[in-house]
């Protein structure tokens, strides 16, 4: 008999109210170490909160890891994420990975997803490792290394990385800090640690966050995709995390890869990114 293939909760509503997906676990803030106050509740049910002391944002309650891997993370979960489409992204980020630490070299793309930037990488002439918390069907088509798991639980065998990927990963992170002090011990000297991740300052973020509530839309607060995102990162949050990670900033950005056809569209991308107000904020470190 053929294996039951696992519900895919993404889109539906309610999924906590009725039971289908029950987040139990009581989060602090990893900052100031204090209960946060809740601002929302989305329309699958999940809570969405903020420090009132360093106003990080982040779900409490939320799923615990188990039900996550359980119920989320399944094998259908990668496919899709880092498409070809991207390598527009993959470029940019290879240049700048190349002028800050001077030199081609090694990278661990931690949630490798399906491979495409390993093999975007490896094209470029970059010696490529990968992690995921489960390996999607799709990487057995590299010949890269790959480790199963979480980041901090993996025995890398001493390897150590000149780069290090965390590509819309950190908001997935039951503990980001711990994941971020993990890769201290994995980096070369004058390593590089990328951190991407959706920007909640952003201007459509911010005008989606007063659409729902003012209850314009008809999914509220959808675009915190409060059921895989544990975090929610301004600039000044994620700053503050990495720096409590022991980490310095070197350079950041609101990247628009989206090409714009139409009228005015590039004047718009300019602009957005010149104002640091885009949907996507990254962040380059190195450690303090």
């Amino acid at each position: 008999m053929a294996e039951e293939k696992a519900e895919n909760f993404f889109g539906q509503d309610a999924v906590v109210t009725r039971g289908s997906l029950t987040p139990t676990e009581v989060v602090l803030c990893p900052l100031c170490d204090q209960p946060p106050v809740e601002f929302a509740v989305d329309y699958q049910g999940f809570h969405l909160c903020q420090c009132s002391n360093c106003g990080l944002q982040f779900q409490n309650p939320r799923l615990t890891f188990d039900e996550l891997a359980d119920k989320i993370y399944t094998e259908d979960y990668c496919p899709g994420h880092e498409e070809s489409s991207s390598t527009t992204a993959f470029s940019r980020q290879i240049k700048t990975f190349e002028e800050l630490i001077g030199r081609k070299g090694s990278v661990l793309d931690v949630g490798c997803g399906n491979g495409s930037f390993l093999q975007f990488a490896k094209e470029h002439g970059w010696e490529t490792f990968g992690a995921d918390i489960r390996l999607s069907p799709e990487t057995s088509r590299l010949t890269c290394p790959l480790w199963e798991g979480r980041l901090p639980e993996i025995d890398f065998g001493g390897a150590t990385f000149d780069v290090i990927r965390f590509n819309h990963v950190l908001e997935h992170l039951q503990n980001p800090l711990i994941e971020l002090a993990r890769c201290r011990e994995l980096l070369n000297q004058g390593g590089l640690v990328f951190v991407g991740v959706p920007n909640l300052a952003g201007i459509s973020p911010r005008i989606k966050n007063l659409q729902s509530k003012l209850g314009l839309k008809k999914k509220q607060w959808r675009h915190y995709a409060a059921m895989h995102h544990l975090y929610f990162f301004t600039p000044e949050t994620l700053r503050a995390m990495v720096e409590r990670a022991g980490f310095v900033l070197r350079y950041w950005e609101t990247p628009v890869d989206k090409e714009y056809k139409e009228p005015g569209g590039g004047i718009y991308r300019r602009m957005v990114e010149r104002t640091r107000t885009g949907s996507i904020l990254d962040f380059y470190i190195t450690p303090r």
